[in-house]
């Protein structure tokens, strides 16, 4: 049986982090929708790799917070100062206008119970902290790992009533009683899984496991992920490596075609020189032997040229090979396999 560990975050959508509910919303359900605080249209309708959406709310919750762009301009509108001081119901700059759960799905469940599972975590979380959750999940990218199914779910900070958004949801952010509540989710996710592979035939295959090592008595060291900044910066760095390296080529072998066609220049010159003092002979072909040997350093120049190119691609394919590669060990990071024999995706 493979023992899949369990991959959850959760992160808060901050207004000074340049951040935005509607932007957010957006983007994870490749839609539209204009933000009334601020008057910009985001539109990803465009973006691709969306495998389905929805959105849970709590039963007695207003007609509108159904419509993914109101309930996102609610949350927008409704982070403000208070009544008194001089910035009396200004927007807060410092706002968390969302909180954002995203985890990924075993490769052994299908579309349907991956949209099973996301609805019933929504439906969960709806039921137990009173909020509104709208999810979206994405398929892998198209240079990732192929196995990489997750799921994007939004929740407001408030609890959602039928005078629409009310009091912060402080729970999930106490020092005091956060962990416990986020391990408690992890649990449920877990749980919801496992629920849903059995339910597909896929138990002896797979078992999702939400515990830390510590908790289940493994000696093992939990590693730590590298995060999307420093991620990117190490990607960045990689392709800036690889632009330099290619100017440096580049401008190498091109100083040296330049050399050997002045090189080349001054031979045929001073042949030139030195056959008007010699008797009179045939100047066609003279001609023809100085446009040869040039048209042959032209040709070996073009094939250097084109080499060159050839281990440019190579170097930008071996890049783009090392990126999968890392994209794919970060979706597996802390998969452990107890099996002897590997299945087809298993590492």
């Amino acid at each position: 049986m493979r023992v899949l560990e369990l991959t959850a975050h959760v992160q808060r959508i901050r207004r000074r982090d340049g951040a935005s509910a509607t932007a957010a919303a957006a983007y994870r359900s490749c839609g539209v929708i204009r933000d009334e605080r601020t008057g910009i249209v985001h539109d990803y309708r465009r973006k691709g790799g969306l495998e389905g959406t929805g959105l849970a709310v709590p039963k007695d919750a207003p007609e509108w917070a159904g419509d993914r762009g109101q309930l996102w301009n609610a949350a927008e509108m409704r982070e403000r100062n208070g009544p008194r001081g001089p910035n009396a119901m200004a927007f807060r700059q410092d706002a968390i206008v969302a909180r954002e759960f995203m985890f990924g799905f075993p490769a052994e469940l299908s579309q349907a119970g991956r949209s099973r599972v996301a609805e019933a975590v929504a439906r969960h979380l709806v039921d137990r902290y009173g909020l509104a959750a709208d999810f979206a999940i994405h398929q892998p990218g198209k240079e990732g790992d192929h196995r990489n199914h997750h799921c994007h779910m939004l929740t407001t900070t408030r609890q959602l009533t039928p005078d629409g958004l009310g009091r912060k949801i402080r729970d999930l952010d106490q020092w005091s009683n956060g962990p416990r509540h986020i391990k408690a989710f992890r649990a449920f996710l877990a749980g919801t899984m496992n629920e849903a592979l059995a339910a597909e035939g896929q138990a002896a295959r797979v078992f999702v496991e939400h515990r830390s090592f510590k908790d289940r008595g493994s000696s093992q060291k939990a590693t730590r992920h590298k995060g999307k900044a420093q991620t990117n910066a190490r990607r960045q760095q990689m392709q800036q490596d690889r632009a330099a390296w290619m100017k440096t080529e580049r401008d190498r072998q091109t100083e040296r075609h330049r050399e050997e066609r002045r090189a080349l220049d001054a031979r045929h010159e001073q042949a030139r020189a030195a056959r008007a003092t010699l008797p009179s002979s045939d100047t066609r072909a003279f001609a023809a032997v100085l446009s040869k040997e040039s048209a042959a350093m032209t040709e070996r120049h073009a094939a250097e040229d084109r080499q060159l190119d050839k281990a440019m691609a190579a170097r930008v394919a071996f890049d783009r090979v090392t990126e999968s590669l890392e994209r794919r060990a970060e979706v597996g990071r802390g998969e452990r396999d107890h099996q002897h024999e590997r299945d087809g995706y298993d590492r």
